[in-house]
Formats: C-alpha cells, structure tokens, sequence
C-alpha cells in the first residue's frame, strides 16, 4: 500500500507596518521576526518590501525648459536637498506640470539598472525623474497612467526624504505558509496574539467606534440565507457613501499584503478582511432592490 500524505497551506502575508498596529515590533527586525515564527510552527516562503528601489528621494522641479534640439526632452534643473540643484534630463510628457517628484539619484538600481551620469542630446544629465512602474512594484498595482509619465508628489512632500519611505512602500511583509489548522493566523490581529506571545508583548485590540441610527434595516430589505452550509449572515446598511481613493496607508498595506487597492469602498473590505480575518462583502444597495 502507497501512503500519501497531502499537507494543506494557507499564505498569509504578514505587513510589518499593520502588525505594528496591535504589537509593538517597530525595533525588531524582520527576518528575526520571521525565524522566530519558524520555531513556533510557522513556516514563511519570503521576505519582502513592496519596492526594492533606494536612493531615490523626493526632488522639486525648480526649471523646466524644452531642449532645444529634441522635441521628446526637457532639461529640469531639480532640488534633491543638496546643496546645488541637479541638471536632469526627462522625457515624460507632464515633467512641465510637475513640482515635487520622485528623483533617482546617480547610483540608484531600478530593475537591474545602475543609473548613471550621461549626456543626452548633448546635455548632461545626472539622475532620472522617475514614474510609478520604474519603482520595481508588482504589475498589479501599476496603471497605465503610472506608465505613461513620472509621478508627481503632493506639494507638501518634504525635499532630499527618502521618496519609498514617502510613499510608505519601504514596508516589508512576510509571506507565511500556514497549516490549515491555524486558521486563527489568517489575520493580522491573530498573527499579533501570536507574536504577543513569542516576545511576550501586549496586543492592543482594534477601537471599534461607530454611530448607528435608529432606523433599522429590516424596513429597507430582506435577507434570506437559503443554506445549511452559512448558519449567520449579517447585513448592515450605510449610506452616504462617497467612491474615492483610499488613504495612502491603508493603500500602502494591502499592497504589502498582496492585494490591489481599487477604491475606498473595496479597500476597506479588504482591510478588514485581513485585520479580523473575516470576509465582508459591500453591495450597491440599489442594484440589488429590496432583496
């Protein structure tokens, strides 16, 4: 008789930064963190930060005149906080909108690329005004606005800072593979209890705060849950819901955690999803009628 033996996983993507929310691991450092979850049963696959790029910092666009033997180039004379501003030469169509910019500096390696001094068109140019999609992220959380041209920072965005910390992508995440009986580390508050009690720190529970009306909803709609297989299905109705784009850190830890922010309705689901470990679903309550 052949015996064999299936083993059941589950990945979970661990971000440092959203487990800093409910344990206090700011000064432990990540690839411990993750041999300590090896000896406690819990295997990972990897470590890593949603982008690998360095020496790139957050540049203003002091200058910004057309070559004047190239259609295609602008010549940008950009702050980097140095003493001197820096002669860049770009070729994204809205360098002339730009101000605050990402700005790799000579020395910097964008997938695989040394950036160097070089003269083009005649000029020399020392650095590079970068895009989104130049930053090494995962295809997924790159638009085709991303790859068209260089992404242009808020005007509050402090000059020479570190441009990945700016944007929060220096946050790293460790890709666990769990056994299907610790279901309970399907969630970053669960993965916290577990840390809590390998460092034997506090674990600080999410404030749930909210205000809910008198109104119920029974009297908007009915749900029927038809199966045996889903003994409770909770509905809950909010209005006033405006679509928009999610804040940055909310964005920011779901790209650490493998998923792709969509909008502020989606994301918060998601969020929650991996806080709790609890899946919700969000409907538009008019395409759905009364049932």
């Amino acid at each position: 008789m052949t015996l064999i033996v299936v083993k059941e996983e589950n990945n979970m993507k661990l971000s440092k930064r959203f487990l800093n929310e409910y344990v206090d691991v700011e000064d432990i450092d990540i690839k411990s963190l993750a041999e300590k979850m090896v000896f406690a049963g819990n295997e990972y696959e990897s470590i890593e930060a949603i982008s690998a790029a360095q020496n790139i910092v957050v540049g203003e666009i002091l200058e910004c005149k057309k070559h004047p033997e190239s259609n295609k180039l602008s010549i940008c004379q950009v702050n980097i906080g140095e003493e001197n501003p820096v002669q860049i030469l770009c070729g994204a169509p809205n360098v002339v909108d730009a101000k605050k910019v990402l700005v790799a500096k000579v020395g910097a390696v964008l997938d695989g690329i040394t950036i160097k001094e070089a003269t083009l068109a005649g000029m020399k140019s020392n650095g590079m005004i970068c895009s989104l999609s130049e930053l090494g992220l995962d295809s997924k959380y790159v638009t085709e606005e991303d790859k068209k041209g260089i992404c242009i920072l808020k005007e509050d965005a402090p000059v020479g800072m570190d441009g990945i910390a700016y944007l929060g992508f220096d946050d790293q995440a460790i890709d666990f593979e769990l056994t299907a009986n610790r279901a309970d580390l399907m969630s970053v508050l669960g993965m916290a209890y577990e840390v809590g009690a390998i460092y034997n720190k506090k674990v600080t529970e999410p404030v749930i705060s909210y205000q809910e009306t008198e109104e119920t909803i029974d009297s908007l709609m009915k749900l029927d849950v038809n199966t045996d297989a889903c003994p409770i299905y909770l509905g809950k109705l909010v209005k006033d819901v405006t679509i928009k784009e999610s804040p940055n850190f909310i964005k920011t830890r779901l790209m650490a955690s493998g998923i792709r922010p969509i909008n502020n309705v989606v994301d918060i689901s998601n969020y929650v999803m991996l806080e709790f470990g609890q899946p919700l679903h969000f409907f538009d309550k008019n395409k759905l009628g009364n049932h």
